[in-house]
């Protein structure tokens, strides 16, 4: 069973052969080692370097175009020099009015996005190789949905912002929730002329360690309602859409069931999230949750011995269910994560998940 095959069914809950394995991120330095490349040679060959890591681990399926920069810097969304009020309601009026315009030339050239979409995942599919699933993934071809501001206002301008002109913020939401709403019609459109399975990649930070950035009822207000229109194309057609999950989800986990979301990927548990409690948790169908994860890269992977792997790798198979299980790690594998428990790890992944999808 090609890794392409093990996901599809794991995702639509048919029995496979083992359990599959999310394409987790890892380091320059993790390739480099398990491929035996120098350094110029894998940034002269780094997306390839990357597929061909994820074939060597067993990985099955991958859901974001994302690899190391080669330059890092510091970059901060907290550090914005939004700070007049007045200011950022004027922005976000203008950003809204632009949004809509977005929307109105996407409706005129609605075939157009198709075909990108379509041409999208049809080269991507091919450079990574049909082995490993491609999904419609976090990238801009993928699930449009609605973020909050701070990636343009700073975290400090964006809740200055909620506090003090909300509805102002909720029509800027409603706009991107438009533009959202008709680009994913679009991707309904393009899985059904391509017959592509209906699975898909999202989300965005709205949480801390603590829980929700902003109260449950403020997200009532100025965001849920917006997200769940800017999905219903994706859940009316039948799409599995798995949302990225980190720091503390658990006021997020109903209301997101509540619109149609299937699954999510990742839980950081030192956070608050408990793997066990969110497995017992259905979908507004009835069917388990699709979940995607949740080895612990912060407490396990990083400090432990590789017993210490294994043995996190039998607990989450023990406390999540089997329907729609796929193991992966937390998070991204940094630097400080021993390339001998990356390795055990996903050999634990491969050995451990046999006969657990039946």
């Amino acid at each position: 069973m090609t890794g392409r095959e093990r996901s599809i069914k794991a995702m639509n809950f048919e029995p496979m052969d083992r359990l599959p394995i999310m394409a987790n991120g890892v380091t320059p330095a993790f390739v480099q080692r398990l491929l035996g490349l120098d350094e110029e040679e894998y940034w002269g060959t780094q997306r390839t370097a990357h597929f061909e890591t994820m074939r060597r681990l067993g990985q099955d399926f991958h859901i974001q175009m994302w690899f190391p920069p080669r330059e890092t810097g510091v970059w901060s969304q907290a550090a914005g020099e939004w700070d007049d009020v007045d200011e950022i309601a004027a922005e976000m009026e203008k950003d809204a009015v632009s949004l809509h315009e977005q929307k109105s030339d996407l409706e005129r050239n609605r075939e157009q996005r198709i075909a990108d979409i379509m041409g999208y995942q049809v080269a991507t599919q091919a450079e990574i190789g049909n082995d490993i699933l491609w999904l419609f993934g976090m990238v801009e071809h993928g699930p449009g949905i609605c973020h909050f501001g701070y990636y343009k206002y700073g975290y400090e301008g964006f809740f200055l912002a909620v506090a003090l002109c909300p509805e102002i913020v909720s029509e800027y939401t409603r706009a991107q929730a438009e533009l959202s709403r008709v680009h994913n019609e679009c991707v309904v459109e393009a899985a059904d002329r391509l017959g592509w399975p209906k699975i898909g990649y999202t989300g965005t930070d709205v949480t801390t360690q603590r829980g929700n950035m902003l109260s449950p009822e403020t997200m009532d207000k100025i965001y849920f309602p917006h997200l769940d229109y800017a999905l219903q194309p994706l859940v009316e057609a039948g799409f599995k859409i798995i949302w990225h999950s980190d720091g503390n989800m658990n006021d997020m986990l109903r209301p997101l069931i509540d619109m149609g979301v299937a699954g999510f990927q990742g839980f950081q548990e030192e956070c608050g999230t408990r793997i066990a409690d969110v497995a017992k948790l259905r979908n507004r169908n009835g069917d388990p949750l699709i979940l995607w994860g949740s080895c612990s890269v912060v407490d396990v992977l990083r400090h432990g011995s590789l017993d210490d792997v294994r043995r996190e790798v039998r607990r989450v198979l023990d406390e999540w269910p089997h329907p729609g299980l796929c193991l992966a790690t937390s998070s991204y594998i940094g630097e400080d994560v021993p390339f001998e428990n990356v390795v055990e790890f996903y050999r634990a992944c491969r050995e451990l998940g046999k006969g657990r999808g039946l």
